[in-house]
């Protein structure tokens, strides 16, 4: 019913899981877990949105993290879930987990590479994720790279 909304505001994907947690059938427990994520969640995000980040990355966020935190049961799931990281790297590539939504990943990339220039192994996972977030624009940023090249 929300998934088709569009990409405007995060809040509009954050107030139907708002109405999940409070009819949900579950223990008191974990609705009240279910309700601290949600706040941790709408905390993060307005800071992303402080920090300037495009709404399209902030409604992937809402849409699926709020998804997550109806699944999720344990404290511990639900630690893993909220606390925004990159993917480990296994010495050859990173490898991401069910707790990591592209879009956040996405965003520590960006919070990484401000603090000083990412090596190339980062650098290739950061294009890789920007690409699944954003295709059109790293189709567009791909086929203007190949343009300058062959200048």
């Amino acid at each position: 019913m929300f998934d088709d909304l569009s990409e405007t505001d995060y809040v509009l994907f954050l107030i139907p899981k708002l109405a999940e947690i409070i009819c949900e059938d579950v223990t008191d427990r974990v609705r009240e877990l279910h309700f601290s994520a949600y706040r941790q969640l709408q905390a993060h995000l307005n800071f992303y949105k402080e920090r300037g980040y495009c709404e399209k990355l902030l409604c992937g966020i809402a849409k699926k993290k709020g998804q997550l935190i109806l699944k999720t049961t344990s404290k511990a799931e639900m630690e893993k879930l909220m606390k925004p990281r990159a993917p480990h790297y296994n010495g050859d590539e990173f490898a991401s987990d069910e707790y990591i939504v592209p879009e956040e990943e996405l965003i520590c990339w960006s919070e990484t590479s401000f603090l000083g220039p990412l090596n190339h192994i980062a650098y290739k996972r950061y294009m890789k994720v920007f690409g699944e977030v954003f295709p059109d624009e790293a189709n567009r940023v791909l086929q203007t790279r190949k343009e300058l090249a062959q200048q």
